[in-house]
């Protein structure tokens, strides 16, 4: 993947940054490390990065209820994290990506609930995307100077874990909800999808895809792996060392990995929830809004 260092690579988060601060279409405020998680993504064109920022608040602010609207001790948030686990693990492939695992952690149909999954999923990223993702802590970057490339990984690995999943679930996922999901996570999302990890699959996958497939595009649903037979294909694809031990690995129980991420939406929730950040108000970053 191509790495861009230095002065160049100043030069061009200083356009970007130019550019957001006096766009009306945009809010006021980026944070510099998802600044460069932009660039990165779009292999350092500084046009096609301009491209997706404003695809991404512009799919953001179209939603609100799903992507600004969030407070994790809303009643309908809190019950969606303690049903849901949503884990980013801990280090990178040797490829360098991030690996994330979705599961159920109550297999009651009626307690699935599509915004605030969906919800949860963009908290939990947004919040993910203030740090690096291997090494130092965003804390200590110099606030002109943007981490190390090294810093950021090269993509984004899922695994969904359907363990659990009955008919009665898809009767309770929301088309709209799926499809806006589809189209931020494949065209506006500030990482690179790689690859999709679906295991324990159920005997009726098919039509659970067959639901999916209209919202995929072609060259994701490429991306797309079924694990029928056990985990060990699925360790073929990733270390089985950076998977929870629930999964045969290393990298703690499910409980302890959940518990880190809840501490940082915590220490988080200021910025989650400051408009500055997601809004779109023309009026106030408009030279006239003086007058």
């Amino acid at each position: 993947m191509t790495t861009i260092k230095g002065q160049e690579l100043d030069a061009m988060l200083s356009e970007i940054q130019n550019w957001f601060e006096t766009n009306t279409n945009l809010p006021e405020k980026i944070q510099p490390i998802v600044l460069h998680r932009f660039l990165k993504c779009m292999h350092y064109d500084v046009e096609k990065t301009k491209t997706i920022i404003e695809l991404n608040y512009g799919l953001r602010n179209k939603n609100p209820h799903i992507f600004i609207d969030r407070n994790m001790d809303d009643e309908q948030t809190a019950k969606g994290l303690q049903v849901s686990d949503l884990l980013i693990l801990p280090g990178l492939t040797p490829e360098r990506y991030k690996v994330l695992l979705f599961r159920l952690a109550d297999f009651d149909a009626s307690t699935r609930n599509s915004v605030e999954e969906t919800k949860i999923f963009f908290m939990m990223t947004d919040a993910r995307f203030t740090e690096p993702d291997i090494g130092a802590s965003a804390e200590n970057q110099d606030e002109k100077r943007v981490l190390d490339d090294a810093h950021i990984a090269d993509g984004d690995v899922q695994i969904v874990d359907i363990d659990g999943y009955t008919m009665r679930h898809l009767a309770y996922i929301s088309i709209f909800v799926l499809r806006v999901y589809m189209k931020f996570v494949q065209e506006a999302y500030p990482s690179r999808l790689r690859a999709i990890h679906i295991i324990n699959c159920p005997s009726f996958l098919d039509r659970m895809m067959a639901m999916m497939k209209p919202f995929i595009r072609e060259e994701v649903y490429q991306l797309i792996n079924y694990h029928t037979e056990g985990m060990d294909s699925l360790y073929k694809e990733v270390p089985r060392d950076m998977l929870p031990v629930e999964y045969g690995g290393k990298a703690g129980t499910i409980a302890e990995i959940k518990t880190h991420w809840l501490r940082i939406l915590r220490e988080k929730t200021a910025y989650l929830s400051d408009d500055k950040y997601w809004k779109i108000t023309s009026q106030s970053k408009s030279r006239w809004s003086l007058f």
